[in-house]
């Protein structure tokens, strides 16, 4: 059972080549490591006149934009609250125009701005590609990845960025050019990371059967995030935990059956 998280997972694949497998174990098909994805995540902060004193502000999320808009039909995403925002987090978030300024900012000015604050968290699923791909080169583990649905990113933010100014006129009124400060996740942020061994039914396609058994090794099994053939825009954890169950079920009932055959062979021979 291999079940490293989809970066790793492929890693630990690709460094056990041998004579038997010279691309990586269980690698024939040259797909481990493929089609890494991660979500295009960002982060929006709303600044407001009013104070905000929620004090557990992790509690909302929608699905409004999921599917796209009438001008768009296709998937945006999620919207959901980030938690709370503190003064020493600001600096680090603000965007580039308004960085030199804010660094000078003192800290009570800070912790005033925070609480005046409501963060955004939004979520926008990421399509598989090929290139996008976990490589080991010289010992050392390479991702290389590209974003490439970055419209609908976009689409989102200027969508949710419309929604607050015209359902919170103080926060429309103190920003009145949509000037919001937003922080796109970098390469490093992949908590929601999955794909690099995605299952299916040919083995020249894919890493792993629909059991998520490696089309090359009949004893080998990953049992993570890699299977993902492609991604959604929420958050893969549940949907990994329930295909781990799933798999578990199937295992006992293999091994079951081969209980069965290897007692049926031994009293064959009594």
């Amino acid at each position: 059972m291999v079940a490293c998280g989809a970066i790793n997972s492929a890693v630990l694949l690709l460094r056990s080549a041998s004579d038997q497998h010279p691309n990586g174990l269980a690698n024939r098909s040259d797909q481990v490591g493929r089609n890494f994805m991660k979500h295009m995540s960002t982060a929006v902060v709303a600044l407001s006149a009013k104070p905000n004193p929620s004090v557990h502000q992790k509690t909302i999320g929608l699905n409004d934009f999921y599917w796209g808009e009438p001008d768009f039909p296709y998937p945006m995403g999620m919207v959901q609250n980030t938690g709370n925002v503190k003064g020493g987090m600001i600096p680090a978030d603000a965007p580039p125009l308004l960085a030199p300024f804010v660094k000078f900012t003192p800290e009570t000015v800070l912790e005033i701005l925070a609480a005046h604050s409501t963060g955004w968290w939004l979520q926008t699923e990421d399509l598989p590609s090929a290139d996008n791909r976990v490589r080991v080169v010289n010992g050392q583990t390479h991702l290389d990845y590209t974003p490439h649905d970055v419209e609908a990113r976009d689409r989102l933010i200027h969508r949710w960025t419309s929604v607050i100014k015209n359902t919170d006129k103080h926060t429309k009124h103190i920003i009145p050019f949509g000037l919001y400060p937003r922080t796109l996740q970098p390469l490093a942020a992949v908590a929601h990371q999955c794909g690099t061994c995605r299952f299916g039914t040919d083995p020249d396609t894919s890493v792993l059967n629909l059991n998520c058994q490696t089309h090359d090794v009949e004893n080998l099994y990953v049992i993570d995030g890699s299977f993902f053939p492609s991604n959604s825009g929420v958050n893969p954890t549940l949907t990994i935990v329930a295909n781990a169950i799933r798999v578990a079920e199937h295992l006992k009932q293999r091994l079951n059956v081969a209980s069965v055959r290897e007692l049926s062979s031994e009293l064959s021979m009594v």
